[in-house]
Parts: C-alpha cells; sequence; structure tokens
C-alpha cells in the first residue's frame, strides 16, 4: 500500500495505491487505487485502455464528464459510474469541484457493468444518498489504508465487500 499526498498547481490530492493480494485478483472485486481531490484550477484528466472501472462521487462543485461521446454535465452529488477500457475525459469547471473516487477492478466485473447497462444503469446519476456513497469511499480508504499485512485476504475481502455495495 502507498499512501501519498500529492499537491500542485492543478489539484490536491490524497490517495492510496493499494496492491491487492493474488487471492483478491483472482477471485474477487479489488481496489487499484482510492482517494480524494479537490481541484486548484479548471482542468481536464483524459484515459482510455484501463483495465479498471471508475466510481467517482462530486462533493462540491461542477465538471463534465465526456464518456462514449457524449458530454455529461456534472454538479453536487452527482455519481460516474464507467469502463475505463473505453476513452472519457472528466474536467472540472471553474466551480473547482471535489471528488471522492475510486479504480477497482475483478475477473466478473464486466460482466456486471453490462448487466448495470442493461437494467437501465447510467455513467452519470444524480443522488439524494451522497452522505451514503461517500461514507462508503472513506469506508474504502480507511480499509485500504489498514496496517495489517498479515490479513491482506481479509483486508481484501473487506474492499470487495464495500466495493459490491457501492
Amino acid at each position: 500500500m502507498n499512501t501519498s499526498l500529492f499537491q500542485g498547481d492543478l489539484v490536491s490530492s490524497n490517495r492510496i495505491i493499494y496492491t491487492p493480494s493474488p487471492f483478491a485478483k483472482a477471485n474477487l472485486l479489488h481496489l487499484q487505487e482510492v482517494g480524494e481531490l479537490h481541484a486548484q484550477k479548471p482542468h481536464t484528466s483524459t484515459r482510455h485502455n484501463l483495465s479498471s472501472y471508475l466510481f467517482f462521487i462530486v462533493e462540491k462543485g461542477s465538471g463534465s464528464l465526456n464518456y462514449d461521446g457524449i458530454t455529461y454535465q456534472l454538479s453536487e452529488h452527482d455519481c460516474v459510474f464507467i469502463d475505463c477500457q473505453r476513452p472519457y475525459a472528466h474536467c472540472s469547471s471553474n466551480d473547482l469541484w471535489s471528488l471522492r473516487w475510486a479504480h477497482f477492478y475483478g475477473c466478473n466485473l464486466k460482466n456486471i457493468y453490462e448487466k448495470y447497462l442493461q437494467y437501465g444503469g447510467q455513467p452519470c446519476f444524480s443522488t439524494f444518498g451522497q452522505n451514503e456513497y461517500s461514507s462508503l469511499l472513506k469506508a474504502l480508504f480507511a480499509t485500504a489504508n489498514a496496517d495489517n499485512c498479515a490479513k491482506d485476504v481479509i483486508i481484501d475481502m473487506k474492499i470487495n465487500e464495500i466495493l459490491s455495495t457501492l
């Protein structure tokens, strides 16, 4: 586990880059990275071809997401759940945003995400349950930050439980 605080001209970010156990990689939803970001200036972050899924919630401010050729306007309480194999870009506006986020993966997550979309799930959605999503992401951060290397599989199973709830 690597806990780092990133400060720069564009963002202030606290994140954990997590290394799951081989058991978790083969069998569970597993965390890759979790953190929070506070924009210092408007900026765009562009990615594609990542073996990852991204969930984030806008806790404050506003911005946009371009995903699959569609631009979504995002504001406080909006959530994003996307497949990072596909090209995407998220952009903070002049109303600088604060986000909580997690990148995660699992051997069966592609099928889960496809079923999510088949049942009407959207890449972006609004929620009044911001506290619930923020609490889950905070719990994910705390669990990933646990200093107990002797019980990696137990931590990975707890992370799987939180990701499944998310």
